[in-house]
């Protein structure tokens, strides 16, 4: 059943459905560098770009020798440096383009891309990477959702990895430019949701032993959003974390994941807060073919103080001063979360021609107009490339959310994936996707369903 408070909370209810996702994407995950959407429709390179990148977990890969080959690939060379890099185009159909109940807006959208990747081996011990992937988006109906600027895609960083004596070290700095509300499950109603990121943080490992291992580190998270009515999100968050393992067997580890953040928010009208996690974790590989990574444990996300969207109420136009205060009183959010968080994620390759993996994850995440919402997130993804000079990748997902506060949303998204990859030749890369995304909430105006088909080509220099 729908909640309806009434024409002044449901205008109010209709706005409130925005926030972020996803279980691959959850600011605490952001140590392992996850993320499930490039701005558009999946990567960027899709020949040399798989599901496998983006583990939630960080396992490593079940086949690991091709995941060096594909490493050691490169069009060409600039002295010791080696670089890779492909363009392309692709041509979008999307039937919601505003992710809306009513009113929806198809359109066609134009999407050039570049991609380049660098890597840099100054001795065996250091290794420089940098990549970076860029795309435009053009509408040709709506011109008014033209990218501002260039997308950057997440998967764009400088990673520098070192060695000091025993010890392994990992610099790194993420940034991006996005619009796409895909990955945000609150967002109905939106046909971009422009926001920049940048991670920037090390990670450092020593070995004791055979056995004894530590991992330790510091990230610091910005985030900076475009649109005035989404600036209460505008925050940074700095995480320190420590990570001890032992190795029961050489297939087998044990370890205990601890993790700090603070949160600043930018605009007065939000309350800093803190964020905790503590837990066991459990990396196991079951067979040649079969890894498994379990972690669960205790999450705790609380502030400092009550939170009033006013930005929010900024953005309301033809209510009286009574009704813009009834709404402020019934939008304040003053909840905290202490609760459990899980992360399981099951690597599986059965033959050389199929490969498929199973995760899971509960955690509590920072709010858009409300503290903080619980989410629930278990998505399925497979290649196949049992066809000559063709990759078939599917991918499902489910979630469930539930904001804090007095008008706490809960809703269900349900999404399919599609992807094909036909290589004409070793350059040449012809790509086919679809994704439909249902979703079901109990606020009014929130719903929304979406199709949207992808066409693309891509040259490999």
């Amino acid at each position: 059943m729908k909640t309806s408070l009434g024409s002044i909370l449901s205008l109010t209810g209709a706005l409130l459905a925005v926030a972020p996702m996803t279980g691959a994407a959850q600011d605490y995950f952001r140590e392992y560098g996850t993320s499930r959407s490039s701005g558009g429709i999946g990567p960027v390179t899709p020949g040399d770009y798989t599901y496998r990148d983006i583990s939630p977990s960080g396992l490593q890969p079940l086949d690991t020798e091709a995941a060096q080959t594909k490493e050691q690939q490169s069009n060409f060379a600039i002295g010791p440096v080696r670089f890779s890099m492909a363009a392309g185009v692709g041509v979008e159909f999307n039937d919601n383009i505003t992710l809306s109940e009513f009113n929806r807006q198809s359109d066609v959208v134009i999407r050039p891309t570049l991609n380049v990747d660098a890597i840099w081996r100054p001795s065996e011990m250091n290794t420089i990477r940098v990549s970076l992937g860029i795309s435009y988006a053009k509408y040709l109906d709506h011109s008014q959702y033209d990218t501002d600027g260039v997308l950057l895609s997440p998967n764009s960083e400088v990673e520098f990895h070192f060695s000091l004596g025993q010890v392994r070290f990992t610099l790194r700095d993420r940034i991006s430019y996005q619009e796409d509300p895909f990955d945000i499950p609150q967002l109905s109603g939106f046909a971009q949701y422009g926001r920049w990121e940048n991670q920037i943080g090390f990670k450092a490992e020593y070995d004791f032993n055979s056995q004894v291992r530590i991992a330790a580190g510091y990230d610091h998270y910005n985030l900076w959003t475009k649109e005035n009515v989404f600036g209460d999100q505008d925050r940074a968050i700095d995480t320190i974390f420590v990570k001890p393992s032992y190795g029961l067997t050489d297939t087998l580890r044990v370890g205990l994941n601890a993790t700090y953040s603070f949160i600043t928010f930018d605009s007065s009208a939000r309350s800093d807060g803190q964020s905790v996690f503590a837990g066991p974790f459990i990396e196991w590989q079951v067979s040649s073919n079969t890894n498994l990574y379990l972690e669960g444990g205790f999450q705790s996300l609380t502030f400092d103080g009550s939170y009033t969207p006013s930005r929010l109420l900024d953005s309301l136009t033809g209510v009286t001063t009574a009704e813009r205060d009834a709404i402020r009183n019934g939008i304040s959010d003053s909840e905290d979360s202490n609760s459990f968080y899980v992360r399981l994620e099951a690597d599986n390759k059965p033959s050389n021609v199929y490969q498929h993996r199973l995760s899971f994850s509960k955690t509590s995440e920072v709010g858009f107009f409300s503290d903080f919402y619980d989410l629930y997130h278990v998505e399925y993804n497979a290649e196949y490339t049992g066809i000559r000079k063709t990759s078939i990748g599917p991918s499902l997902f489910y979630e469930y959310y539930e904001t804090s506060g007095n008008l706490a949303e809960k809703a269900n998204r349900v999404g399919a994936l599609l992807g094909i990859r036909h290589y004409l030749t070793n350059s040449i890369t012809v790509g086919l996707d679809y994704r439909f995304i249902w979703k079901d909430s109990n606020i009014e105006g929130a719903d929304y369903y979406q199709n949207l088909a992808f066409l693309s080509l891509y040259y490999k220099f």
